[in-house]
């Protein structure tokens, strides 16, 4: 049995998902909805699609600037 590197395993369980409210699932269903022409019959495929596009997308977290970094650096 071939496992994953212990690293790979520390990295993949610390990553974040985001919270996904029901209307921002539909807000950008309907966005595929409109972007396919409004083509009825789809709207399981564009929940699903949009769910898994909102939850790919990167978690914003703390944005660390230059001036903050060079503080460290000095205080280091």
């Amino acid at each position: 049995m071939v496992r994953p590197h212990p690293a790979k395993q520390v990295r993949l369980s610390m990553t974040k998902q985001r919270e996904l409210s029901t209307e921002e699932i539909a807000r950008r269903a309907h966005e595929l909805y409109l972007k396919r022409g409004g083509e009825h019959g789809k709207d399981v495929e564009d929940w699903l699609r949009a769910e898994r596009e909102l939850r790919d997308e990167p978690v914003p977290g703390p944005a660390k600037t230059r001036a903050a970094k060079a503080g460290r650096q000095t205080v280091n």
